[in-house]
């Protein structure tokens, strides 16, 4: 029997998180990524390195995927500013293959890009440099999207991917698997 439970999005990307075992997760706090900041609070298996700005985040997440061969993750708190902050970084991990998962908030799927608030085309943005860039657009499939990265980012040849993620796909909830052990992503929906 699967052990499934409603949580919203942010806790979704904590829990994809724990399933690939990430330890460490660099970043700035922000408002377009409250939802996962709040959840990753209450998760002591992963610890949470501050950073003052995006760009250092990236550069420490590269350095430690390159460092641990392991995945490194950014979280950039804000959408736009927040996001374009983690250009160089990327564009670093790019150039010498380094497996950076780089998770980025993004605007409501409700506005359009010109009318929404910081709002750039990050998928525009992030595709010259990533292996892939995704963007969010239904809460239920972030477990699979998160694992398609991870497995991605990790494939030869390694590099950076990017996940984009509006904020009320982190606001929402969705009936997803928690169980840790098990190796499926699917939700019940």
């Amino acid at each position: 029997v699967k052990n499934t439970q409603k949580i919203t999005g942010g806790q979704a990307v904590v829990h994809s998180l724990k399933k690939e075992k990430i330890k460490h997760v660099f970043g700035l706090i922000g408002s377009a990524t409250m939802e996962i900041f709040d959840s990753l609070y209450q998760e002591k298996e992963i610890n949470f390195i501050g950073v003052r700005d995006e760009r250092t985040g990236a550069h420490m997440a590269d350095g430690y995927a390159r460092a641990s061969n392991s995945p490194g993750v950014i979280l950039a708190g804000q959408n736009g500013p927040g996001a374009t902050n983690l250009v160089t970084g990327i564009a670093q991990a790019a150039a010498a293959f380094s497996p950076l998962v780089s998770i980025a908030g993004s605007f409501s799927t409700k506005d359009k890009v010109q009318d929404a608030f910081q709002g750039i085309d990050q998928q525009s943005l992030f595709k010259p440099i990533t292996k892939k860039t995704w963007t969010i657009t239904e809460t239920k499939k972030i477990p699979k999207i998160f694992s398609k990265a991870f497995n991605l980012a990790m494939s030869p040849r390694r590099g950076p991917v990017q996940l984009n993620l509006p904020k009320n796909i982190l606001s929402d909830s969705a009936k997803f698997n928690i169980d840790q052990n098990d190796k499926s992503y699917e939700t019940d929906n």
